[in-house]
């Protein structure tokens, strides 16, 4: 198995050397950080401890060890992490999002042992290739979970000599052999806005599972079973990657996926009789496209979940339906399909099914060079919105992924939870991003996810309490 490519860091370069501290500052005062971000950085601190090697606490005073953020010196600089001394780290940025990206960087800092890092491309393919082996070789955390030999798999790929053109479809087939949704190649051409669709990804094109009656494809005369043409799908099945049980539909999904304002699409019945023809806007997704609430015919209500959007007020959904529920009804949350979101707003909404502070499982981060951090418990607290004690259900398949997963890790094994449906998607990844070149990054991996019995979500996926 892949182990770690570098040393330990010498002390010099261990935050707080020379100190008697254990704690290591995370200072936010420097910059206008939204409310989200600073919620996100405090609960996922153990991935920066795991990696500094020391607790993290946000408060800070000029003599602790410390990570702050400054301005930088001249205009148009790039962002970057600098260490000012052995106790101090400082993200030079000027936004948000710059900011973001320095902690993005904090595990390249430390693995490469340098005094700074400037968040930017390199400058050759040659250079974003290492930079690929590196940072996966280092960071990412499931090569003995998943049964993975990276310098195996770096062979097939790394002999030959792409242009800055064919880097990009280089790069994605040899990251798309870990079989991880999370971790893989982005460019421009990676995202897209994504149809309401579902279907696996096949040598003859996509073959549809699911097609909603009030979509364009359903008025063109389109049905479950009908194939979506799809050029180049070999390039598709080779620079895709994701687990086993959920490969065909990401595929899917991507080859789906509108890139611009809108596309076309054409299909055909199984028998090749009858073929249609639509034409599908990109559309802001909205409220009323994200979540469908229907009563049962035994009084129960039913929310079907499509994302966990959050610029979107899903809380007023669950306020409307927990407020209407009667005490012996039972609340049925569908998550199959989605594929995730804001883990704040699944977390925050998870946190309206408990009963009590509640033990939701045990996550363990990288530590940047090539080893694994002891797992940490993970707990969650009372939501003090309205909660739902009663009756619940939550639904799950091959593509309820990521943040959804999170909804579901605290829920599952509660006397009033039962979780229904197929195997889920892999698990929550919490990814980094790192730029390789202009246009073209990296995300990896930096964490296994354990439920509260200390089972790994991370490639095995939720299995459900009733099929």
């Amino acid at each position: 198995m892949t182990r770690a490519r570098s040393s330990e860091v010498p002390a010099g370069r261990v935050p707080g050397a020379g100190s008697d501290s254990s704690e290591f500052v995370i200072d936010l005062a420097g910059l206008p950080l939204s409310p989200d971000v600073q919620r996100l950085i405090a609960n996922e601190k153990e991935e920066f401890e795991a990696v500094l090697g020391r607790r993290v606490f946000r408060p800070a005073s000029d003599t602790e060890s410390a990570w702050v953020i400054e301005a930088p010196t001249e205009a148009d600089t790039a962002p970057q992490l600098q260490w000012r001394s052995t106790t101090r780290l400082a993200s030079i940025a000027t936004s948000e999002s710059d900011f973001l990206a320095t902690m993005n960087a904090l595990h390249t800092l430390l693995r490469t042992q340098r005094d700074a890092h400037i968040v930017a491309p390199v400058a050759s393919v040659e250079e974003a290739i290492h930079v690929i082996y590196d940072e996966i070789a280092n960071t990412y955390p499931y090569f003995a979970l998943r049964g993975l030999d990276w310098d195996l798999i770096s062979r097939r790929h790394m002999g030959c000599e792409p242009s800055p053109t064919t880097f990009p479809d280089m790069a994605a087939a040899w990251v798309a052999e870990l079989g991880d949704a999370h971790t893989g190649i982005r460019t421009s051409a990676s995202g897209g806005f994504n149809p309401d669709y579902r279907g696996n990804l096949r040598t003859d094109g996509v073959h549809l599972t699911n097609v909603p009656s009030q979509s364009a494809a359903w008025e063109a005369g389109v049905r479950p079973g009908w194939i979506v043409e799809i050029e180049d799908v070999e390039h598709l099945m080779s620079t895709v990657g994701a687990t086993p049980q959920q490969l065909p539909e990401v595929q899917a999904r991507r080859a789906m996926a509108i890139r611009g304002t809108h596309r076309v699409y054409r299909a055909h019945d199984p028998s090749g009789t009858r073929a249609a023809e639509w034409d599908e806007t990109a559309a802001p997704t909205t409220l009323d496209d994200s979540v469908k609430v229907e009563r049962e015919q035994d009084g129960g209500l039913r929310i079907r979940l499509r994302a966990f959007a959050s610029r979107l007020d899903l809380h007023s959904v669950f306020d409307d339906v927990i407020a209407s529920a009667a005490p012996s009804a039972q609340i049925t949350v569908d998550l199959r399909g989605n594929t995730g979101g804001s883990i704040l707003l699944a977390t925050d909404l998870r946190d309206r099914f408990l009963t009590e502070r509640t033990k939701i499982g045990y996550v363990a981060f990288t530590d940047g060079r090539g080893g694994i951090a002891p797992r940490t418990e993970r707990w969650a607290e009372l939501s003090d919105r309205r909660r739902w004690e009663g009756r619940t259900e939550i639904f799950i398949d091959s593509m309820t992924y990521s943040a959804s997963e999170d909804f579901v890790l605290g829920l599952q094994g509660l006397e009033h939870v039962r979780v229904s449906g197929s195997v889920s998607g892999d698990g929550s990844g919490r990814p980094r991003r790192v730029p390789l070149l202009p246009g073209v990054d990296l995300t990896i991996s930096t964490a296994i996810t354990y439920d509260r019995c200390g089972s790994p979500v991370e490639f095995r996926g939720i299995h459900p309490d009733t099929i």
